[in-house]
C-alpha cells in the first residue's frame, strides 16, 4: 500500500513545477525597485515581451529572459492609471498587442492617407473616423506612421467598468526641443525606435505597463 507521505522525488517535482510557474508569471527584471508587483497571467507563447516603465519613461523589449532593447518613451499627460475615456491617462496593467499598422513596414495593416483610423479599438479603413485617430498624421509618425495597438481595456478592466479605447505604442513626429511630447494616454516613441520595435514584435506579444 503506498505511503500517504509524498516521496522526496515527488516533492522535488512539485518544487520544480512551482518554480516554472513563477518564471512564467513574473518576467525577470520587469519591475523597478519599489514598483508595485503586477501579477499577470501566463503569457501566450511569444519570443518577445514588452515592459513599459512610465515613471522612468523607458520601454524594455525582452527576448525570453534577456533584455535586448531599451527605448525612451513618453506617456499620458494626465498621469497613469487610466479608467475612463478622456482622462488622458496611460493604463497600468497586463495587455497584449491586438493589432499593428504601418505606412512603411511590410506586416500588419497598411496605413493609407486619408482612410486609416482607429475606432472602437479596431483598425478601420473608411472615409471618416474619430478626429484624434488619423493614423497617417504627424502624431503617429506622419510619412513613417507606425502603430502598435494594445487591448485596453482588458477583460478584467471591462468588468470593472473601465472605458476608453485606441491606446497604442506609436511613433510621434512632433518633438519639443528634440524631446517627445506627452500623449492623450498612448505611449509615444521616436520614429526610428518605433519602427525597430514594430518589426520585432507580433500580434499577441505580451505588454506590461508599470507605474
Amino acid at each position: 500500500m503506498p505511503s500517504s507521505e509524498s516521496s522526496p522525488k515527488a516533492r522535488s517535482s512539485a518544487t520544480v513545477g512551482l518554480l516554472l510557474i513563477c518564471t512564467f508569471l513574473f518576467w525577470p527584471g520587469a519591475w523597478e525597485a519599489g514598483a508595485e508587483l503586477l501579477q499577470c497571467p501566463a503569457p501566450r507563447t511569444s519570443e518577445y515581451r514588452i515592459a513599459i516603465h512610465c515613471s522612468s519613461r523607458v520601454l524594455q523589449l525582452w527576448r525570453h529572459a534577456e533584455l535586448i532593447r531599451e527605448y525612451p518613451i513618453e506617456a499620458g499627460l494626465g498621469g497613469i492609471g487610466k479608467r475612463r475615456s478622456g482622462d488622458h491617462k496611460t493604463p497600468v496593467g497586463c495587455y497584449e498587442v491586438s493589432w499593428m499598422a504601418s505606412r512603411i513596414c511590410g506586416k500588419g495593416h497598411k496605413i493609407i492617407e486619408p482612410r486609416s483610423w482607429c475606432k472602437d479599438n479596431r483598425f478601420v479603413n473608411a472615409a471618416t473616423g474619430p478626429a484624434l485617430e488619423k493614423l497617417w498624421s504627424d502624431p503617429y509618425g506622419g510619412e513613417q506612421a507606425t502603430v502598435i495597438s494594445i487591448n485596453y481595456p482588458n477583460e478584467a478592466e471591462m468588468l470593472k467598468g473601465y472605458t476608453g479605447d485606441c491606446i497604442h505604442i506609436h511613433a510621434d513626429r512632433r518633438l519639443f526641443n528634440g524631446a517627445l511630447k506627452k500623449s492623450f494616454g498612448c505611449i509615444h516613441m521616436f520614429i526610428p525606435n518605433a519602427i525597430e520595435l514594430y518589426n520585432m514584435v507580433e500580434v499577441g506579444t505580451p505588454v506590461k505597463i508599470l507605474p
